[in-house]
Protein backbone atom coordinates (compact mmCIF):
# COMPACT_ATOMS: atom_id res chain seq x y z
CA UNK A 1 0.00 0.00 0.00
CA UNK A 2 2.67 2.71 0.75
CA UNK A 3 4.44 1.49 -2.24
CA UNK A 4 1.14 2.10 -4.83
CA UNK A 5 1.00 5.89 -2.57
CA UNK A 6 4.45 6.70 -3.05
CA UNK A 7 4.21 5.24 -7.00
CA UNK A 8 1.25 7.70 -7.33
CA UNK A 9 2.49 11.00 -5.25
CA UNK A 10 5.35 10.50 -7.85
CA UNK A 11 3.34 10.37 -11.65
CA UNK A 12 1.32 13.29 -10.20
CA UNK A 13 4.65 15.26 -9.29
CA UNK A 14 5.92 14.71 -13.19
CA UNK A 15 2.73 15.70 -14.00
CA UNK A 16 2.55 18.63 -12.69
CA UNK A 17 6.27 19.32 -14.09
CA UNK A 18 5.11 18.55 -17.51
CA UNK A 19 1.90 20.71 -17.33
CA UNK A 20 1.77 23.29 -14.85
CA UNK A 21 4.83 24.26 -13.67
CA UNK A 22 5.47 26.62 -16.60
CA UNK A 23 2.96 29.25 -15.57
CA UNK A 24 5.18 28.78 -12.25
CA UNK A 25 8.62 28.91 -13.95
CA UNK A 26 7.17 32.17 -16.01
CA UNK A 27 6.12 34.17 -12.20
CA UNK A 28 9.70 33.59 -10.99
CA UNK A 29 11.24 34.64 -14.01
CA UNK A 30 8.98 37.61 -14.06
CA UNK A 31 10.02 39.05 -10.91
CA UNK A 32 13.59 37.97 -11.47
CA UNK A 33 13.12 40.34 -14.70
CA UNK A 34 11.74 42.99 -12.66
CA UNK A 35 14.30 43.28 -9.94
CA UNK A 36 16.68 43.13 -13.08
CA UNK A 37 15.35 46.26 -14.84
CA UNK A 38 14.27 48.05 -11.72
CA UNK A 39 16.24 51.09 -12.32
CA UNK A 40 16.18 54.71 -10.57
CA UNK A 41 17.41 57.75 -12.59
CA UNK A 42 17.64 62.07 -11.65
CA UNK A 43 17.20 64.39 -14.08
CA UNK A 44 20.26 66.35 -13.49
CA UNK A 45 23.18 64.95 -11.10
CA UNK A 46 24.22 68.24 -9.95
CA UNK A 47 21.94 71.09 -8.61
CA UNK A 48 22.78 75.15 -7.50
CA UNK A 49 21.06 76.68 -4.71
CA UNK A 50 21.00 80.34 -3.72
CA UNK A 51 21.27 82.53 -1.02
CA UNK A 52 21.40 86.03 -0.96
CA UNK A 53 21.77 88.19 2.31
CA UNK A 54 21.32 92.18 2.39
CA UNK A 55 22.62 93.97 5.38
CA UNK A 56 19.74 96.99 6.29
CA UNK A 57 21.16 99.85 8.90
CA UNK A 58 18.39 102.24 10.12
CA UNK A 59 21.10 104.41 11.38
CA UNK A 60 22.08 102.45 14.95
CA UNK A 61 24.69 100.36 13.30
CA UNK A 62 22.18 97.26 14.51
CA UNK A 63 21.59 95.87 11.54
CA UNK A 64 18.97 93.80 10.17
CA UNK A 65 19.76 90.49 7.77
CA UNK A 66 17.43 89.70 5.27
CA UNK A 67 18.09 86.02 3.59
CA UNK A 68 16.61 84.48 0.35
CA UNK A 69 17.00 81.29 -0.26
CA UNK A 70 16.40 79.31 -3.32
CA UNK A 71 16.88 75.29 -3.13
CA UNK A 72 17.00 73.24 -6.23
CA UNK A 73 14.73 71.08 -6.91
CA UNK A 74 15.71 67.60 -8.13
CA UNK A 75 13.32 64.96 -9.67
CA UNK A 76 13.93 61.15 -9.29
CA UNK A 77 12.11 58.51 -11.72
CA UNK A 78 12.10 54.90 -10.29
CA UNK A 79 11.65 52.70 -13.93
CA UNK A 80 10.08 48.98 -13.82
CA UNK A 81 8.76 49.12 -10.43
CA UNK A 82 7.01 45.70 -9.57
CA UNK A 83 5.84 46.97 -5.92
CA UNK A 84 5.95 50.07 -3.77
CA UNK A 85 9.15 52.55 -4.24
CA UNK A 86 10.72 53.77 -1.26
CA UNK A 87 13.65 56.58 -1.23
CA UNK A 88 16.01 57.79 1.55
CA UNK A 89 17.81 60.71 0.26
CA UNK A 90 20.26 60.33 2.59
CA UNK A 91 19.80 63.97 4.33
CA UNK A 92 17.32 62.24 6.92
CA UNK A 93 13.87 62.49 4.51
CA UNK A 94 12.27 59.92 2.66
CA UNK A 95 9.43 60.00 0.38
CA UNK A 96 6.89 56.69 -1.23
CA UNK A 97 6.41 56.55 -4.93
CA UNK A 98 7.86 55.83 -8.82
CA UNK A 99 8.25 59.89 -9.35
CA UNK A 100 9.43 61.84 -6.34
CA UNK A 101 11.04 65.48 -6.22
CA UNK A 102 13.10 66.51 -3.59
CA UNK A 103 15.15 69.71 -2.06
CA UNK A 104 18.85 69.43 0.03
CA UNK A 105 19.26 72.53 2.17
CA UNK A 106 23.00 72.26 2.80
CA UNK A 107 25.22 71.53 -0.50
CA UNK A 108 27.64 68.53 -0.55
CA UNK A 109 27.09 64.96 -2.44
CA UNK A 110 24.14 62.38 -1.57
CA UNK A 111 24.01 59.25 -2.12
CA UNK A 112 20.01 58.60 -3.06
CA UNK A 113 18.89 54.97 -2.57
CA UNK A 114 15.39 53.69 -3.34
CA UNK A 115 14.14 50.18 -2.47
CA UNK A 116 11.25 48.39 -4.68
CA UNK A 117 9.30 45.69 -2.71
CA UNK A 118 7.57 43.06 -4.36
CA UNK A 119 6.19 39.83 -3.20
CA UNK A 120 7.81 40.02 0.06
CA UNK A 121 11.15 40.96 -1.31
CA UNK A 122 13.25 43.75 -1.94
CA UNK A 123 15.77 45.46 -4.87
CA UNK A 124 17.90 48.62 -4.05
CA UNK A 125 19.38 51.35 -6.93
CA UNK A 126 21.36 54.02 -6.12
CA UNK A 127 22.71 56.98 -7.89
CA UNK A 128 24.75 60.11 -6.72
CA UNK A 129 23.69 64.07 -6.50
CA UNK A 130 25.59 67.07 -5.92
CA UNK A 131 24.41 70.06 -4.61
CA UNK A 132 26.74 73.12 -4.65
CA UNK A 133 25.30 76.85 -3.56
CA UNK A 134 25.89 80.56 -5.47
CA UNK A 135 25.84 82.57 -2.94
CA UNK A 136 25.31 87.18 -2.67
CA UNK A 137 25.58 89.25 -0.09
CA UNK A 138 25.49 92.90 0.46
CA UNK A 139 26.65 94.54 3.68
CA UNK A 140 26.01 97.79 5.65
CA UNK A 141 28.73 100.42 5.27
CA UNK A 142 32.68 100.08 6.33
CA UNK A 143 33.73 102.81 8.06
CA UNK A 144 36.99 103.69 9.06
CA UNK A 145 38.44 102.99 12.22
CA UNK A 146 38.83 105.93 13.98
CA UNK A 147 36.04 107.37 13.28
CA UNK A 148 33.39 107.71 16.37
CA UNK A 149 31.11 104.92 14.86
CA UNK A 150 33.80 103.06 13.14
CA UNK A 151 32.98 99.12 13.01
CA UNK A 152 34.40 96.34 10.64
CA UNK A 153 31.92 94.18 8.16
CA UNK A 154 31.84 90.82 8.33
CA UNK A 155 31.02 87.99 5.31
CA UNK A 156 29.81 84.45 6.44
CA UNK A 157 31.32 82.75 3.51
CA UNK A 158 30.39 79.28 4.78
CA UNK A 159 29.97 76.76 7.73
CA UNK A 160 28.99 73.74 5.96
CA UNK A 161 30.82 70.66 7.47
CA UNK A 162 33.24 68.74 5.22
CA UNK A 163 35.30 70.14 2.06
CA UNK A 164 34.57 72.54 -0.28
CA UNK A 165 35.86 75.01 -2.60
CA UNK A 166 35.15 78.49 -2.98
CA UNK A 167 35.58 81.08 -5.88
CA UNK A 168 34.22 84.80 -5.81
CA UNK A 169 34.78 88.16 -5.06
CA UNK A 170 34.74 91.03 -2.58
CA UNK A 171 34.15 94.50 -3.47
CA UNK A 172 33.59 98.10 -2.40
CA UNK A 173 32.20 100.80 -3.01
CA UNK A 174 32.52 104.65 -2.15
CA UNK A 175 29.64 105.35 -0.35
CA UNK A 176 29.43 108.32 2.30
CA UNK A 177 29.20 112.15 2.05
CA UNK A 178 32.90 112.95 1.71
CA UNK A 179 35.05 113.56 -1.54
CA UNK A 180 35.57 110.04 -3.54
CA UNK A 181 38.20 108.10 -3.53
CA UNK A 182 39.00 108.85 -7.03
CA UNK A 183 39.79 112.56 -5.72
CA UNK A 184 42.14 111.76 -2.95
CA UNK A 185 45.69 113.04 -2.73
CA UNK A 186 48.68 110.66 -2.03
CA UNK A 187 48.53 111.24 1.46
CA UNK A 188 44.31 110.31 1.59
CA UNK A 189 44.16 107.27 -0.19
CA UNK A 190 41.65 104.68 0.74
CA UNK A 191 42.71 101.64 2.17
CA UNK A 192 41.04 98.18 3.14
CA UNK A 193 41.98 95.24 4.32
CA UNK A 194 40.45 91.83 3.56
CA UNK A 195 40.82 89.21 6.20
CA UNK A 196 40.06 84.84 5.69
CA UNK A 197 39.40 83.93 9.52
CA UNK A 198 38.37 80.18 10.14
CA UNK A 199 36.25 80.15 13.38
CA UNK A 200 35.81 77.20 16.01
CA UNK A 201 32.42 77.93 17.89
CA UNK A 202 32.78 81.44 17.90
CA UNK A 203 36.55 81.88 18.59
CA UNK A 204 38.99 82.71 15.33
CA UNK A 205 41.20 79.85 15.35
CA UNK A 206 43.24 80.67 12.14
CA UNK A 207 43.33 84.10 9.59
CA UNK A 208 45.40 85.15 6.75
CA UNK A 209 45.21 88.65 5.42
CA UNK A 210 44.12 88.55 1.29
CA UNK A 211 44.86 92.13 0.81
CA UNK A 212 46.14 95.37 3.03
CA UNK A 213 46.95 98.19 0.68
CA UNK A 214 45.73 102.17 -0.51
CA UNK A 215 43.98 102.71 -3.60
CA UNK A 216 42.42 105.61 -5.35
CA UNK A 217 39.97 104.16 -7.44
CA UNK A 218 35.67 104.53 -6.29
CA UNK A 219 35.35 100.68 -6.56
CA UNK A 220 37.95 98.45 -5.27
CA UNK A 221 37.70 94.49 -6.41
CA UNK A 222 39.62 91.59 -4.55
CA UNK A 223 39.40 88.26 -6.26
CA UNK A 224 39.57 85.01 -4.03
CA UNK A 225 39.77 81.50 -4.74
CA UNK A 226 39.88 78.64 -1.95
CA UNK A 227 40.72 75.38 -2.69
CA UNK A 228 39.78 71.85 -0.36
CA UNK A 229 38.91 73.74 2.39
CA UNK A 230 37.86 71.47 5.61
CA UNK A 231 35.53 72.55 8.04
CA UNK A 232 34.08 70.05 11.03
CA UNK A 233 31.31 70.59 13.21
CA UNK A 234 31.07 73.65 14.58
CA UNK A 235 33.58 75.46 12.17
CA UNK A 236 33.02 79.04 9.89
CA UNK A 237 34.64 80.33 7.37
CA UNK A 238 34.57 83.96 7.11
CA UNK A 239 35.75 87.57 6.05
CA UNK A 240 36.53 90.59 7.81
CA UNK A 241 37.45 93.59 6.06
CA UNK A 242 38.78 96.78 7.82
CA UNK A 243 39.78 100.20 7.11
CA UNK A 244 41.87 102.19 9.39
CA UNK A 245 42.09 105.32 6.68
CA UNK A 246 40.58 109.07 7.33
CA UNK A 247 37.07 109.41 6.53
CA UNK A 248 36.63 105.89 4.30
CA UNK A 249 33.31 104.79 3.86
CA UNK A 250 32.87 101.90 1.61
CA UNK A 251 29.89 99.85 1.01
CA UNK A 252 31.15 95.78 0.09
CA UNK A 253 29.12 93.33 -1.61
CA UNK A 254 30.60 89.80 -2.48
CA UNK A 255 29.42 86.85 -4.68
CA UNK A 256 31.10 83.46 -4.81
CA UNK A 257 30.25 79.75 -5.91
CA UNK A 258 30.81 76.72 -3.36
CA UNK A 259 31.51 73.72 -4.79
CA UNK A 260 31.86 70.30 -3.04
Amino acid sequence: MDKKITAIVVVIFLLGISTGTVLQKYDVMKFSESSKNFSISVDFAEGYNQYFMIEVDEGDNNEEKEVTEIYHEFFFTAKDSEGQVTWDFGDGFTSIGEVVSHSFTKPGNYRVSATEFSEGKASTKTLNVVVNLVSSVEVDNMECECAPTAKDSIIELTNHAGKSSLEGFVKVEHDGSSESCSLRNPLQECHVRVILQTLSEGSVIAEDVLFDDNFRTNEKVIDFNFENISLGDGELLQLRLETDQLRDWHKPTSEWYTTV
